[in-house]
């Protein structure tokens, strides 16, 4: 889910810049958006892959 929000956060960063008149406000939610979902996604990583596991 992560993967396909940072997806839709970066196509619509695109659009807001590229309609007339351009939509700062919209471009600044997404880019927030991507933001968190860059770290959500990092940190899924660092616990899925980096963190060692206890196989009790």
């Amino acid at each position: 889910m992560t993967i396909a929000l940072c997806v839709y956060s970066l196509l619509f960063m695109r659009f807001a810049i590229r309609v007339k008149p351009r939509n700062l406000l919209l471009f600044s939610c997404h880019l927030t958006n991507e933001c968190a979902q860059v770290v959500q996604g990092l940190r899924l990583i660092n616990h899925q892959y980096l963190t060692p596991q206890d196989n009790a």
